[in-house]
């Protein structure tokens, strides 16, 4: 018996869920790099929904719901009589297409253990947790280092500080957030530098980011997340932009668009920080700013239209009854895992003893827990076979099922 909440089933859970939200990061994603007049805090908006679909572990019932499956990998695989993978993406020609692939694989001949698909999950949820732990050791390091750079830093004004050992303003700190920026810099733009910094403070933009990084770790085995994770930290820039210049004008906004050309065009000295927010996408930011045109009562008003339709897509699950025919699906899927299982043991058995055995039959019987019985009938190919080759084929299947040799039942006749 598996333990509840065991690596494999942990894993096997976060795939799914990375999976199931892998649609809405697609549709952000694109949403992101074409979308030119919507506002940014919309597009910030949406990637506040890709983290509520990778961190709430279910999903309301809808008909309306664009997710083709929350359980592309069937829970069925951590089952001790699973041998073969299947997966359900809901996609008709794609399971197909992969379905029928796999199945060709396990029909070469290819011995797969007892419970195989628990040991890979955990297997590969081992995989995973390093994974994830590197990356969290690799943010805590990161962490550490400036903080101990950062303590050479001077108090400017109220929760803004002069480092020497930094090449661009960033706010720094969880609990207590501060703005560090560079010293010795001409302080003639220092108000802009500062009014963009204190705009992610107010924002919050500090714990989004933290908060997308920690995801990171958690998922970072699927490519779409890094890709949103960049694209994040580029919009809360281009959002803090936007909030900043909205009431400045085309001349306040070309000193806006100079001080960021100036402090990001010097290298840092210090180390990269993950959560600094100096130098992200500065090129299109330059655009934007000089090209910013306050949206609109129906811009904004269809924008946030497009986000309640995106969120009742790709936050909600399909009906219940819809799920009845997968699960219908799902259990046929399972007799052909049986017979395919029963098929393999013929060729064993063929395959173990050509001198004498001409033909064989095998007969799976299984419950919630696995293959419980095994009924096989073996046609000798010249004489019956004796008692003792036959304890020997019954002690051969026990062996490779992990099954008890009381539980295999064997009936031997002639050939015709």
């Amino acid at each position: 018996m598996r333990g509840i909440g065991s690596m494999g089933e942990i894993f096997l859970k976060i795939l799914n869920m990375s999976l199931a939200a892998g649609w809405l990061m697609a549709v952000v994603i694109l949403l992101s790099l074409t979308l030119r007049k919507v506002p940014r805090w919309i597009i910030c908006l949406l990637w506040g929904l890709v983290a509520v679909r990778l961190i709430c572990p279910f999903s309301v019932e809808s008909p309306f719901s664009a997710v083709p499956s929350n359980e592309v990998i069937p829970e069925g695989i951590l089952s001790a009589s699973q041998r073969t993978l299947e997966i359900k993406t809901g996609v008709e020609s794609v399971d197909a297409v992969v379905n029928e692939y796999l199945g060709d694989t396990y029909h070469e001949g290819t011995t797969v253990p007892y419970d195989y698909g628990n040991i890979l999950m955990s297997k590969l949820g081992v995989v995973w947790l390093c994974g994830t732990s590197v990356l969290l050791l690799y943010g805590g390091i990161m962490d550490l280092r400036l903080r101990r750079k950062l303590r050479e830093a001077v108090l400017l004004r109220e929760k803004v500080y002069l480092c020497d050992h930094v090449g661009s303003p960033f706010v720094f700190g969880f609990f207590r957030p501060r703005i560090y920026l560079p010293s010795g810099r001409d302080r003639s733009d220092l108000g802009y530098v500062v009014a963009h910094e204190k705009t992610h403070l107010q924002r919050g933009d500090h714990i989004w980011k933290a908060a997308a990084f920690l995801l990171l770790s958690v998922y970072w085995f699927h490519p779409l997340s890094w890709a949103a994770f960049l694209l994040l930290c580029r919009d809360l820039e281009l959002a803090c932009d936007e909030r900043v210049v909205r009431n400045l004008g085309m001349t306040e906004r070309k000193a806006y668009a100079e001080a960021l050309l100036s402090y990001s065009s010097r290298k840092k000295v210090s180390i990269a920080y993950l959560l600094s927010f100096g130098e992200v996408g500065v090129k299109k930011r330059v655009k934007s700013i000089l090209n910013y045109r306050k949206p609109g009562f129906w811009v904004a008003a269809v924008s946030l239209l497009v986000c309640v339709i995106i969120g009742i897509g790709f936050l909600t699950t399909m009906p219940q009854e819809r799920q009845t025919m997968g699960e219908i699906s799902e259990a046929e899927s399972a007799r052909m895992q049986l017979r395919r299982a029963e098929i393999e043991i013929k060729q064993m058995l063929l395959d173990y003893d050509r001198e004498n055995i001409g033909d064989a039959v095998a007969l799976l019987y299984e419950d919630d827990n696995g293959i419980k019985h095994v009924h096989l009938l073996i046609e000798g190919r010249d004489e019956t076979l004796g008692a003792e080759e036959q304890d020997e084929i019954k002690t051969f299947v026990s062996g490779h099922l992990d099954l008890d040799v009381q539980n295999i039942s064997l009936i031997c006749k002639e050939a015709d």
